[in-house]
């Protein structure tokens, strides 16, 4: 087996028992709140107007359901991509006993695959979901259709692991991280200043963290680089002002 299909086969595996496990938002767990950064930018853009937002990688709604309570009284609607079934099962779940049902509109779909409409969306995100597909050009085709896919003005938001690193708590040993695609911290900042060129950069960002959990029957320790790159769209009016 390739190391695509074996990091894919081991990550569908340990999120299809955390998701069926994990209750959304309980505590002491990543699905405990929203990223707060991705809900700081949402209000930048949560005016009287309808906020339309594309929620790459969505998993049960971490952030979906929050944006969705937010973009409610707007007649706003958030569209929550996940690859896997029970992913997007739950999430309409979730969206019933969070009152958001009319808001979201949940599909499953491989997110390397999955077209998005040009100009279609006010906020896009993509939080742990970039490090999920099968190599460097598949990731930044789907960069290309965020930025295809978004408004005047409107905003990316990626998040991503970078330097990924399994440390066994038990033996005291690391090895490389299983993931689909293994990344270089600045070598990703790079790559995504350059497809964001045009745009007005907001935020890059790079903090270490250690996420315990269990694979294999094994306490594990998921360490990396948490990458957060923010960028806005420049208006066409904007810039012809500028000339």
């Amino acid at each position: 087996m390739n190391h695509f299909a074996e990091a894919r086969e081991q990550e569908t595996r340990y999120h299809e028992a955390f998701y069926l496990e994990t209750e959304l938002f309980a505590p002491g767990t990543w699905l405990a709140k929203p990223v707060k950064t991705v809900m700081n930018l949402l209000q930048e853009l949560v005016t009287y107007e309808p906020i339309h937002v594309l929620d790459l990688g969505c998993g049960v709604g971490r952030n979906s359901i929050p944006i969705a309570q937010a973009v409610q009284p707007t007649g706003g609607t958030v569209v929550g991509v996940d690859l896997l079934p029970i992913a997007i099962e739950k999430l309409e779940q979730y969206a019933a006993q969070y009152g958001v049902e009319s808001v979201i509109r949940p599909v499953v779909a491989d997110v390397e695959q999955y077209e998005i409409p040009p100009y279609a969306y006010d906020y896009i995100v993509a939080c742990s979901c970039l490090e999920h597909v099968s190599d460097l050009a598949a990731f930044q085709a789907v960069v290309n259709r965020m930025i295809r896919g978004t408004k005047d003005r409107g905003i990316n938001c990626i998040l991503i692991n970078t330097e990924v690193v399994e440390y066994d708590v038990e033996l005291g040993s690391q090895s490389p991280g299983v993931i689909e695609l293994p990344t270089k911290t600045e070598e990703t900042i790079h790559l995504l200043r350059e497809l964001y060129r045009d745009w007005e950069i907001r935020i890059v960002s790079v903090i270490p963290q250690s996420i315990a959990e269990q694979k294999n029957g094994r306490a594990i320790e998921f360490r990396g680089n948490w990458l957060t790159f923010a960028a806005q769209q420049r208006t066409l009016h904007a810039e012809e002002e500028s000339h």
